[in-house]
């Protein structure tokens, strides 16, 4: 088959001669599309005579294709795209401004503001008043202050690597200055080209160990905290009258205690806790209620004394008595204890002597504000003799009502308000210690009872190498001295007396027949609770590390104002700024989005495409029209 005469060459085409040449050239393209579509190949051949012989499908192909470029150029014109007006070229300090790089680094620093706030508002704050723990807000904020440096820092990459591009530099350049933002390998590797870009890639990678710093400022520690509390405590505020003792014929030890008296007794000497019944204190509570006890009033002598007795004769150097006298007879017009307390110090072997210190106090029944402690319900006396205040001193029962006529007074079946401490006092305090002068065998110490033996002074001896009992030593005679016992008597006195105010809780009150009302007491009560406590050491250490590696991405941001519009990194836009074939069209200066949206919907395919310019069809690897690219081969050697 042969095809029509090909007009001369170097001519152009007129309209009238298009016609058969293209009728032709179409039977030509169908015929080799169906023998072997696949064969077609574009080169040119060269031109021996004005008329193509078909000898083989191989020497159809050019002429198809000379054809065809023919058809295109002689076919009519397409309808060319609308004109594009182009972007002008815009640098400026506030035109081309950073913003969302500047908004990112603010909110960096915000976060590590608000850092600092949350640990220094929950410090020392309970764990119960946070419903979401400060370690949460402060890892979050952190993970916050990483986003935000990181996201700054890569507006800033894009802004130096354009600014660098605008100055001029060169290709290894412009790959060191994107990839120093791109891996923080490349950026600690960086050497002789390490710049700002590699500066900011290591803050930003070294900001990410400042999360776990950060969260170890904040921490669950156990604190007594101390806070009032009202606590209802019921307690008679006196010991009622008639209530300790009574009286079953004349004289002292025709007395008995009563069961309550008896109750509190026992419970003093075996050191029972106090179980208060008061309410509102559910932690360990301190503070002053008012009770039953004994004012004490005191006076003192003292004086050198002999302890060397006649012979067959005793001589007291420590001693304590009691007595009870009515109210006729004590100027606080009630009954009261009289207490006699005698002891001796500086003792002087070889004089036998030493000084006598002679107390007498007068024990009056009183409302007294008592030291307590409360824990849970068990209650503890404090120091009453130093803390304890006397509030009101308890007038006599036959002096306030005429119905008490037969109370405290000494007669044959009466009760007493106070005999029953007097018992008490006679029972566990009083004391003799004696040197009694035995002639032949010389004066000798006698200690008959508990408190001479607990408050006489015994230097402590080493027992480190002795050899025998007999080597120990023992209270000599002459030279013992002992302490003042005043302040433990009136101490276990009013404990005693505590106990029985205590029973009296609901007894009546003095001469009428309902019983004290409960008191309202503030306490302070100390808890042991959780709270925050946050270390500043941490926060210091953070805070400044957090500062300063967000800083160091500012210096990426150099140059803003020289470029001329909003740059990214984006491959289409780097691509257009290289003059990619494939992305003509759009202006020179488009933005990344006015690229998009006029190119975006080309299609494109990275592979093997062959450049038939080349005489020996070389193959290489690029991005073209997917119609005029294959997958690239393996073992195909690409230029």
């Amino acid at each position: 088959m042969s095809l029509s005469p090909r007009p001369e060459v170097g001519g152009l085409l007129a309209d009238q001669d298009v016609e058969p040449y293209l009728d032709h050239s179409n039977d030509t393209i169908r015929t080799a599309s169906q023998q072997d579509q696949q064969k077609i190949r574009r080169k040119p051949v060269s031109v021996t005579s004005n008329t193509y012989q078909v000898q083989s499908e191989s020497s159809l192909e050019e002429p198809v294709r000379q054809t065809e470029n023919k058809m295109e150029s002689n076919s009519p014109p397409e309808v060319p795209p609308p004109a594009y007006d182009g972007n002008m070229w815009s640098p400026g300090l506030w035109g081309q401004f950073p913003y969302r790089g500047a908004i990112a680094l603010l909110g960096a620093l915000a976060c590590i503001v608000a850092s600092i706030v949350v640990l220094v508002v929950s410090d020392g704050q309970p764990i119960s008043s946070w419903t979401v723990s400060p370690t949460v807000y402060l890892a979050a904020l952190m993970t916050g202050t990483n986003m935000l440096a990181h996201f700054a820092f890569t507006e800033g990459v894009k802004v130096s690597w354009w600014y660098r591009a605008l100055r001029g530099s060169t290709v290894a350049d412009l790959h060191h200055q994107w990839a120093h933002g791109d891996s923080i390998w490349a950026a600690l590797f960086s050497g002789r080209r390490f710049n700002v870009i590699a500066l900011g890639s290591i803050a930003v990678t070294v900001l990410v160990i400042d999360q776990p710093l950060i969260q170890r400022a904040s921490s669950v520690v156990t604190v007594p905290k101390r806070f009032p509390v009202n606590v209802t405590a019921s307690i008679a505020p006196e010991i009622p009258w008639g209530f300790t003792a009574y009286e079953t014929g004349r004289g002292e030890t025709s007395w008995l205690m009563t069961q309550p008296m008896t109750a509190a007794f026992n419970d003093f000497n075996s050191q029972t806790p106090i179980q208060s019944g008061f309410s509102g204190c559910t932690d360990t509570c301190k503070g002053y209620v008012e009770a039953g006890g004994l004012a004490a009033m005191c006076n003192a002598t003292v004086g050198l004394v002999d302890n060397l007795p006649a012979v067959e004769q005793s001589t007291s150097p420590f001693s304590v008595s009691f007595s009870v006298h009515e109210a006729s007879e004590n100027i606080t017009q009630s009954t009261y204890i009289l207490m006699n307390v005698a002891y001796t110090n500086n003792s002087n072997l070889s004089e036998c002597s030493g000084t006598l210190t002679q107390r007498t106090c007068y024990l009056a029944p009183a409302t007294l504000r008592y030291p307590i402690t409360l824990t849970g319900d068990t209650l503890t006396i404090g120091d009453t003799v130093g803390n304890a205040t006397i509030q009101s001193f308890q007038p006599s029962a036959a002096a306030a009502s005429s119905n008490m006529s037969n109370t405290d007074v000494s007669s044959e079946y009466v009760y007493w308000t106070i005999a029953g401490l007097y018992l008490s006092a006679t029972s566990l305090f009083s004391s003799n210690a004696t040197y009694t002068n035995g002639g032949a065998i010389s004066t000798y110490l006698n200690l008959p009872d508990t408190l001479s033996n607990q408050f006489i002074i015994t230097p402590k001896q080493n027992l480190s190498g002795l050899q025998g009992s007999y080597n120990l030593s023992v209270p000599h005679d002459c030279n013992q001295n002992w302490t003042d016992p005043t302040s433990h008597i009136l101490t276990s006195l009013n404990a005693i007396a505590f106990r029985v105010s205590l029973s009296a809780a609901t007894f009546p009150y003095r001469n009428t027949s309902k019983p004290p009302q409960a008191q309202v007491i503030t306490m302070e009560q100390t808890s042991n609770i959780n709270v925050y406590h946050s270390e500043y050491r941490f926060l210091i250490a953070s805070t400044i590390l957090a500062t300063v590696c967000a800083l160091l991405v500012l210096p990426s941001f150099l140059g803003w104002w020289d470029l001329g519009r909003r740059v990214s990194l984006s491959p289409v836009e780097t691509a257009k700024a290289f003059d990619a074939p494939l992305l003509q069209g759009p202006g020179s200066n488009a933005s990344l989005q006015q690229l998009v949206r006029r190119v975006g919907t080309r299609g494109v395919r990275f592979g093997e495409v062959e450049d038939y310019a080349a005489a020996s069809g070389v193959r290489r690897l690029k991005f073209a029209d997917p119609s005029e690219v294959i997958r690239p081969r393996d073992g195909v050697v690409y230029e």
